[in-house]
Formats: structure tokens, sequence, C-alpha cells
């Protein structure tokens, strides 16, 4: 909502407001599936809204792309092929692009509006989008992860927040298909809201992911524009090599 030269987002039931002071609305549009805006902001800078919620900020969206990609890629044993579920601004392909050692990065976003207007708007982000290991699959994650068995060694489930068409993305269902699209020593990456500000049941997200994973790792980043600031994040790997995992790589959860 913007009001007297101000963006508001309203969350927790509405009972929490966050604002931006606005330079310019540099974007509006209805895609087929979301409402899509980029604001010029005092604060943060140029800010990407998707249904109203915020998403990419210029000043903070390292932090967010940084923890989903390199905190994976540390811990794996191996990590040639990558799938990102959502994340159509091209960050967390980008931070995934800097290792060589990867062979594959798969990105499959169901809305190409958001791709398209990232690459007018997040040039930053979308950098790596053009690197020939980068495939660009417009479609319904849903249905493409059930088509991949075993293949995937790390997968990042790059979502909004758990309502309308992304709330398939945090079901039991959803994480037993991405269980089985990773390869015997894969991890799975995903973004798990603010439980401060609980809007959505964090509680039932982490219950829906260990019915399908024997080992359910949580973390948290700051990120700036998200709701409450205090920010989770969920770290799965998929069968029970969690200590000799991070013991490989001298890295502690």
């Amino acid at each position: 909502m913007i009001q007297d030269g101000w963006f508001y987002e309203r969350s927790f039931h509405n009972k929490f407001s966050m604002g931006w002071k606005v330079k310019k609305i540099l974007h509006s549009e209805q895609s087929k599936f979301q409402r899509i805006d980029v604001l010029e902001t005092d604060a943060v800078g140029k800010l990407l809204l998707l249904d109203g919620k915020t998403m990419v900020s210029d000043l903070d969206e390292f932090v967010y792309h940084e923890v989903m990609a390199h905190i994976p890629y540390m811990v794996s044993r191996k990590c040639e092929n990558v799938l990102i579920i959502g994340g159509g601004d091209g960050g967390v392909v980008r931070e995934f692009a800097r290792h060589q050692d990867i062979k594959q990065i798969d990105l499959v976003e169901i809305d190409e509006r958001v791709i398209e207007v990232s690459k007018k708007f997040f040039p930053e982000c979308t950098q790596a989008l053009d690197d020939p290991r980068v495939n660009i699959l417009p479609q319904d994650g849903f249905a493409f992860i059930k088509q991949k068995k075993s293949f995937y060694d790390v997968i990042v489930i790059d979502s909004t927040d758990p309502a309308d068409f992304a709330s398939g993305l945090f079901t039991q269902g959803f994480y037993q298909d991405v269980y089985d699209a990773l390869t015997e020593d894969g991890i799975m990456m995903n973004q798990t809201e603010n439980p401060f500000l609980d809007e959505y049941n964090i509680k039932n997200i982490y219950q829906n992911m260990r019915k399908a994973f024997p080992f359910v790792q949580s973390f948290n980043a700051p990120m700036s524009i998200y709701p409450g600031v205090f920010w989770t994040f969920g770290f799965d790997p998929q069968k029970g090599l969690r200590e000799q995992t991070c013991a490989k790589k001298n890295f502690n959860i």
C-alpha cells in the first residue's frame, strides 16, 4: 500500500507494518500469476514487490542470496547439479554460478515476467542468467520436481510466502518430491519466515519437512526489508549424513 509517498507492507494478520519512503514508482503490472511492482526508495534503493510483498532490494539482496547458495554449497560433498525453484530475480543463480565446479543450474520459475522485470531493474542480480550452465525453465515447480529422481545435489526453494499458488511449496508432499529428486547426499534449502511474526504456522512447515527429511536444521540471517528483519532458513540433508558432511567441510551448523 502506498500512502502519502510511503510504501507500507502489512503483515502478521494486519498487526505489524514496515514502511519505506518512495521516490518513484518505476514499474507496475499484473502478470498471469501476481502483481509485480518496482519502487525507487530513499532507504533501500530499488525494491521489488510481488503482490505487495517485499522480495528484493538493492541494499540487502546479497544477504538472502548468499545464504541460500553458499551454505549448501560449502556443506555438500559434491555440488554439480543445482535446482532453484522460484528465484526469478536471479540472485541465487548468480551466487551458485560463482563456483566453477557446478555443471548445471536449473531455474524453474513459473512467472516469466518476474525474470524479465528483474533483468531490467536488477541487472546485478540477473547477470548470471546467461551463463551456459544455466537453464531457465518457465514451468510449475510442483510438476517439474515429480519428474526428477536422485539427480540434484542441491535444491533451493526460493519461494514467496506460503500463500496462494506458493502455499504448495511448504507441504509434506512437495518436500517428499524434493527428497526423491536429491542425490543420496543432497541438500534442500528453503526460506521459513519470521518466527516472531508467525503468520503462516512455521511449526507446521518444519513438521512437514521432518516427515520427509531425517535431519532438519534452521538458522537465521538479518533481512532488513522482510517483516521483523529476523529471517529463518531451513537446511535439510537428504540422508543421515549431516555430521560427516559438516566435518568434511569444517563447517558447523
